[in-house]
């Protein structure tokens, strides 16, 4: 039989349960949900959006795959969890995988996202580029586009 140590909120939230006739079950899960809140949460990438345009909040405005040379290609990239690593990198790959542009951001507060942009003061060449993004040294996701004339 396990034995549970409880002090505080859950003390009393314990003694509630107990005064209204709760059941063991009940005063169980308590307990387990409150340890549970408790652990931190890994630090993950989601909604990772590429287009021409971003907005308020860092967020893609226009979603796309295609671009023209002379575009700005963005990334909007966001982030759940609480724990892990401190940054996020952006590194732009040519067709050839030759690492054309890479920048780094902090990792964003709750519910805001990081932006990343590229492009080329010439105009980017037609063909195929990938954006690789990075969690602390570790790949996230990878979104490919597509440069037309």
């Amino acid at each position: 039989m396990a034995h549970l140590v409880l002090t505080g909120a859950p003390l009393a939230l314990l003694a509630a349960l107990a005064a209204c006739g709760g059941s063991k079950e009940d005063a169980d899960h308590v307990a387990m949900t409150d340890t549970a809140a408790a652990k931190p949460v890994e630090l993950k990438v989601s909604n990772v959006m590429i287009g021409k345009r971003i907005g308020t909040g860092k967020h893609v405005t226009e979603p796309t795959f295609q671009f023209a040379p002379a575009d700005t290609v963005y990334v909007s990239v966001g982030t759940s969890g609480s724990t892990g690593a401190d940054h996020l990198t952006a590194a732009w790959r040519s067709q050839t995988g030759e690492v054309v542009q890479q920048s780094s951001e902090p990792i964003p507060a709750a519910g805001e996202n990081a932006a990343f942009q590229w492009s080329q003061p010439k105009g980017m060449k037609p063909g195929t580029y990938k954006v690789v993004v990075f969690l602390g040294n570790d790949s996230a996701d990878t979104k490919v586009f597509v440069v037309k004339k």
